[in-house]
């Protein structure tokens, strides 16, 4: 049951979740970009000469991941206070 509510919780939030992307990327090129740069090594970045591009990318996707999971984190623990 717990779970279930939980898979409801993460659904309801989508719109949530577009709002945030929206705030900090531009397009979905924008986010692709970003996780390219993630998976790139930051010494291939330094010798393409695009390390601080590389690690704005990564910080950009970081703090999307980051402000998502908080946001689910904080409604289940609201949640599981409520049911509880």
């Amino acid at each position: 049951m717990e779970l279930l509510i939980y898979v409801v919780l993460f659904i309801l939030n989508i719109p949530i979740y577009k709002w945030i992307f929206r705030r900090i990327f531009d397009d979905v090129d924008d986010l692709k970009q970003s996780v390219k740069y993630s998976f790139t090594p930051d010494i291939i970045s330094l010798f393409r000469r695009r390390f601080w591009k590389d690690q704005f990318g990564e910080l950009k996707l970081s703090v999307f991941y980051f402000c998502c999971l908080l946001i689910f984190v904080i409604e289940c623990v609201v949640v599981a206070k409520v049911i509880g």
